[in-house]
């Protein structure tokens, strides 16, 4: 199960790079890790660095992707984008800290994307 848990992890990322490519965000960093974590995929838009978390789900039954994005794991994404905007130097940049819900359908090949931006703030 967790090998399926993570198969379906990898493939929501990239559809999520794939989404934001489309859209005109150019890939900095895909899973971007240390040992407190991970980041799933950095890009920049514009003149801004965003730091996107995707979560990928079949059903409702766990709640939304978006509500997986618990405080604790806000907390750490942010932790972890502190450390590489100061590892590459990249500290003139505004950042923003997106989520990418994608729902799979088990049926067919369909799936669908939310990109919710500006998704929660590191105050």
């Amino acid at each position: 199960m967790k090998k399926f848990n993570k198969d379906i992890g990898s493939y929501g990322e990239d559809l999520a790079l794939n989404y934001l490519k489309r859209n005109n965000y150019s890939l900095i960093f895909k899973n971007f890790r240390t040992s407190n974590g991970e980041i799933d995929i950095i890009c920049k838009s514009k003149d801004i660095i965003v730091f996107i978390e995707v979560k990928s789900r079949y059903s409702y039954h766990f709640g939304t992707p978006g509500e997986a994005v618990t405080y604790y794991k806000q907390k750490q994404i942010i932790n972890i984008s502190k450390y590489f905007l100061f590892k590459y130097k990249l500290l003139n940049y505004n950042c923003r800290f997106d989520v990418i819900e994608i729902y799979f359908n088990n049926n067919n090949e369909l799936y669908t994307i939310n990109h919710i931006e500006d998704a929660f703030r590191a105050y």
